[in-house]
């Protein structure tokens, strides 16, 4: 059984709210589903060109992309780019498509250039990345379904209602959301992915602190991941997994092999032949899937470089625990 505990704390937050600062103003309030089934993935609602159509909410990706059959309904043209997106299975994408009118809850853009999804299977308009959610705080309650849009002008620091809440400390680095992760007394610099129903391990990271093959004990072999044949994971429970004031008990983590990198463009480059496309492409060592963050309430504070976490009691299954410290 998995158990999320929380230390009860008080926070110099609240001193500062009732004396310096005003409320977050609030400017969208967005509705969350289901993506396929027991996924735990959750859509969002997006306009484009006036049709409205659902993408998957996906903290663990750089920049918004657009789906195949997107593209087609629309009658997009393709357009060569500089820049190339990643999935796990190292699938590359090159192209994007101009959409004229853009619109996810209170953000609205015109001519946006979004990248071509490298996902050909599933069936949504594509991926809503973090780079649509950083002119914004950002607070996401997958109990009620809801995320919602703040304004990031000076306002007090953190959520509004929320107790009891843990802070942590949260960096964008290459264009994903980092923050510390300790699993069992390995800390790592991890990012929190709700495009992922897994929390998942680069398996040279698995090998390099724990020791782990794919022939380990306690590897269980989960075939066929997102649909590709040829990307197997294992499986594995591990002891504790902590950040943030958070701690969960006996996480199962999928440990997945480098195939990212070892699918990824690696021809050479103009400017240098000894170089090759992207040499240094290679997942997090550490990601939190969709399995964790489904039972918490996220605060994306953009404007203070910071993630807020509260234990969400209204999602399904083994609810968290709070406990003094």
């Amino acid at each position: 059984m998995r158990h999320i505990l929380l230390p009860i704390l008080l926070l110099t937050a609240a001193t500062a709210r009732a004396q310096d600062c005003t409320p977050a103003k609030l400017l969208a309030t967005v509705p969350m589903h289901s993506a396929e089934p027991d996924s735990n993935i959750r859509t969002v609602p997006v306009t484009l060109n006036g049709v409205t159509r659902q993408m998957v909410l996906d903290t663990g990706g750089a920049i918004t992309q657009i789906s195949h059959g997107m593209i087609e309904e629309l009658k997009l043209p393709l357009r060569n780019g500089t820049a190339r997106v990643y999935d796990i299975n190292g699938r590359v994408s090159r192209h994007f498509a101009v959409v004229k009118d853009f619109t996810f809850g209170h953000l609205q853009r015109q001519d946006a250039a979004l990248m071509v999804w490298p996902e050909p299977k599933r069936p949504y308009a594509g991926e809503l990345a973090q780079d649509m959610l950083q002119p914004y705080d950002v607070d996401v309650d997958f109990g009620a379904g809801v995320l919602k849009m703040y304004a990031k002008a000076d306002h007090c620091p953190g959520p509004v209602g929320w107790t009891p809440t843990v802070r942590t400390p949260m960096r964008n680095k290459g264009w994903h959301l980092h923050i510390p992760v300790t699993l069992d007394g390995h800390t790592y610099d991890a990012i929190f992915d709700t495009g992922s129903r897994h929390t998942i391990m680069r398996l040279p990271a698995a090998q390099r602190d724990f020791g782990l093959g794919i022939d380990s004990p306690g590897m269980t072999p989960y075939r066929a991941i997102n649909g590709d044949t040829f990307l197997d994971g294992y499986l594995r429970n591990f002891f504790k997994l902590s950040f943030g004031g958070m701690t969960v008990d006996h996480p199962e983590v999928m440990v997945v092999p480098d195939i990212m990198s070892r699918n990824a463009d690696r021809s050479p480059m103009a400017r240098s032949r000894a170089y090759r496309h992207n040499a240094d492409l290679k997942l997090p060592e550490l990601s939190l899937g969709m399995d964790i963050l489904k039972h918490l309430h996220l605060f994306m504070a953009f404007s203070e470089e910071a993630l807020y976490i509260a234990p969400d009691i209204a999602v399904p299954g083994t609810p968290p625990h709070l406990v003094k410290p």
